[in-house]
C-alpha cells in the first residue's frame, strides 16, 4: 500500500494513509462541514448546552460515533479525524439520520485533547487506530505514554478511556503506555463496551486477528 507524504499541522506532524478516495456523496457532505466543525475550545459553548462528553480520536467512517450519538442524544459527541472521506461519511450519517449532537475536529488528536479543559470528558474512544505495522513506523502510533497522560488529565473522575486494536504488537505498546499512568486504573476487558463493531475491527477479525480492548477509569490520586 502506498503511503502519502505526511501533512503538517500546528505542533505535530500528521501522517495520513489514504485508504480510499472521496466519493461524490462524501464530497457533497463536506460542503456542510461548517455546520459540524467545532470552532470553540469550550465543548459546552460549541454545543450550546452542558452534558456528558464523548471524544472519539480517529473515528474512521464515523459509524460507531454516529450510532452512539443517535442512541444518546443527551451526550455531546466530538469526533477528531484528518481523513477527509471519513469526515464526509460521518456528516452524511448525521444529515441522513438527523443527528444533532455531533461536532467534528479536522485535526490531530493529541493536539486537540491538549486544548480541552482538564477534568471535562466522560469518555474517550480510540478504536482501531492505524497500527503502522512496520517497525520503523511505530513512532507514528497514536497511543503512547504521552497520549495516555493527557487523556488522564482530560477525563472526569470515573471517566473512561477505551482503546481497541487488532494488532498484537500495538496491544503490547498500549498496555505499556497505560500501565504507569497514576490516574488511570484498568486493563484488558472482554468484548466491546457500549459500541458497535467498527469497519476496521470487522476487517481485522476477517483476517484472523484477535481484538484486544482496554478500558481504563480515572480515579482520584
Amino acid at each position: 500500500m502506498k503511503e502519502d507524504k505526511p501533512e503538517t499541522r500546528p505542533q505535530r506532524r500528521v501522517y495520513v494513509r489514504r485508504r480510499s478516495r472521496t466519493t461524490v456523496a462524501q464530497a457533497r457532505a463536506l460542503e456542510h462541514l461548517d455546520k459540524y466543525i467545532l470552532v470553540s475550545d469550550s465543548i459546552e459553548d460549541a454545543f450550546g448546552r452542558s452534558g456528558p462528553v464523548l471524544v472519539e480520536v480517529g473515528f474512521g467512517n464515523g459509524n460507531a460515533l454516529a450510532e452512539f450519538a443517535l442512541l444518546n442524544p443527551d451526550w455531546n459527541c466530538v469526533g477528531v479525524e484528518v481523513f477527509r472521506p471519513g469526515i464526509g461519511a460521518l456528516i452524511n450519517q448525521c444529515e441522513q439520520q438527523g443527528i444533532k449532537n455531533v461536532r467534528i475536529v479536522d485535526g490531530e488528536g493529541l493536539t486537540y485533547l491538549e486544548s480541552i479543559q482538564d477534568d471535562s470528558i466522560e469518555l474517550i474512544w480510540v478504536l482501531f487506530p492505524d497500527p503502522w505495522p512496520k517497525t520503523r513506523h511505530h513512532k507514528r502510533r497514536l497511543v503512547t505514554r504521552e497520549f495516555a497522560e493527557v487523556a488522564g488529565q482530560k477525563l472526569t473522575i470515573d471517566g473512561k478511556l477505551l482503546v481497541a486494536t487488532d494488532w498484537a504488537s500495538y496491544a503490547e505498546d498500549i498496555e505499556k503506555a497505560l500501565a504507569d499512568v497514576d490516574s488511570l486504573v484498568g486493563g484488558i476487558v472482554e468484548g466491546n463496551t457500549n459500541r458497535i463493531t467498527t469497519k476496521y475491527e470487522a476487517r481485522g477479525i476477517g483476517l484472523g486477528h484477535s481484538v484486544s480492548e482496554f478500558e481504563y477509569v480515572k480515579r482520584v490520586n
